[in-house]
């Protein structure tokens, strides 16, 4: 199953911008496509997160997820796709400019685990791609969780699974 994304942002540097991404479930990749124009318009089919109180939106990104979503890039970005060998993360020619590593900075680690810095020059599609990250990862717990809830069903209905 592919989940269509977009991610409006505004507030931070380079512009106001749109971020348009596709999450494959099957394979746990997040393909981030293309860094557009500025646009408050759903796209058809896509789940929309913003920073944004103004628009039309399935996710609000507030500051408060600021550190999840830097885990979740990590988490996408050191991860291992379904088939072993891809990465989970890739960001196309169109979306380079919205990859956020060069934007956040390590800052010790403390009992809460890696703490972090977002530099002042971050860039509306780096904050996109962020938010983009923490949905991916969300999303695709929500996925085990329903194929998990499908095999209990399955198990307890008196269907024999192999494992």
């Amino acid at each position: 199953m592919a989940i269509k994304i977009q991610s409006t942002f505004s507030g931070y540097n380079g512009g106001a911008c749109t971020l348009f991404s596709l999450l494959d479930t099957d394979t746990n990749v997040l393909a981030i496509s293309v860094q557009a124009e500025y646009r408050k318009e759903r796209r058809e089919d896509c789940v929309v997160i913003t920073n944004e109180l103004d628009i039309d939106r399935d996710k609000l990104f507030t500051d408060d997820d600021i550190k999840d979503a830097i885990s979740a890039f990590y988490a996408l970005q050191q991860g291992v796709a379904s088939d072993g060998k891809d990465t989970r993360l890739t960001f196309s020619d169109r979306a380079a400019r919205a990859n956020p590593a060069s934007s956040i900075e390590k800052d010790g680690i403390d009992v809460n685990g890696p703490r972090y810095r977002i530099s002042e020059n971050v860039t509306c599609g780096q904050m996109a791609a962020l938010a983009t990250c923490l949905h991916a990862i969300k999303a695709g717990k929500i996925e085990q969780t329903l194929e998990m809830a499908s095999e209990l069903t399955r198990l307890m209905s008196g269907e024999i699974v192999s494992i």
